[in-house]
């Protein structure tokens, strides 16, 4: 039986944390063995990118340089520790996948000349080895941008207007029309 490989992912402030911590919680209590780990980041270069990411230098970058510095991240981490994990026959939990490439880099920052590029580079980045399924945590782009500004620790990506929530919203809803995708849709506004 081959383990499965879930990303959970959607707006900044749609409630991936929480979700996230119950799943880690309840696989402990049960004694089950699993890998949670995350994008940007998951293996130690790709954390370092994550930092470089998240910085003001990384919220300066261009589209194009954010989208490549996510390629590069995502290739490490599958190499240092999915891959790895799934031969063992251990799922693999991950906050944020390819999705959020798509999502923000393409969609959020209005580079559709760049999605041709992004299915090419998902082939190239998977060699054929994708994510199992995509759990979308579904809020309005009103409702997951003031979650997002709420909790306080905001990104340059939590603080942008509502337009950009919206245009990252239409993203990851485009993203799971792909016949290479599945996807399921959670109602992020339920407890």
């Amino acid at each position: 039986m081959k383990a499965p490989y879930i990303v959970i992912d959607g707006l900044d402030g749609c409630g991936k944390g929480t979700q996230l911590k119950l799943i880690e919680e309840r696989a402990l209590r049960e004694g089950k063995v699993f890998v949670l780990t995350r994008e940007p980041g998951g293996a130690p270069l790709s954390e370092a990118i994550r930092e470089l990411f998240k910085s003001d230098l990384g919220g300066e970058a261009s589209a194009l340089t954010q989208f490549l510095m996510m390629w590069a991240s995502r290739r490490n981490y599958l190499e240092q520790v999915v891959w790895s994990a799934l031969e063992d026959n251990i799922p693999v939990f991950s906050d944020r996948g390819d999705s959020s490439t798509l999502a923000y880099q393409v969609y959020g920052k209005q580079k559709q000349k760049l999605e041709a590029h992004f299915w090419s580079h998902r082939n190239l980045v998977f060699d054929g080895h994708l994510p199992s399924l995509y759990i979308l945590l579904d809020v309005s782009p009103v409702v997951a941008r003031d979650r997002a500004t709420i909790r306080g620790d905001v990104s340059h990506f939590d603080a942008q207007p509502v337009e950009f929530y919206e245009r990252v919203y239409k993203g990851f809803h485009e993203f799971g029309k792909h016949p290479s995708v599945k996807m399921v849709l959670v109602d992020g506004t339920r407890s």
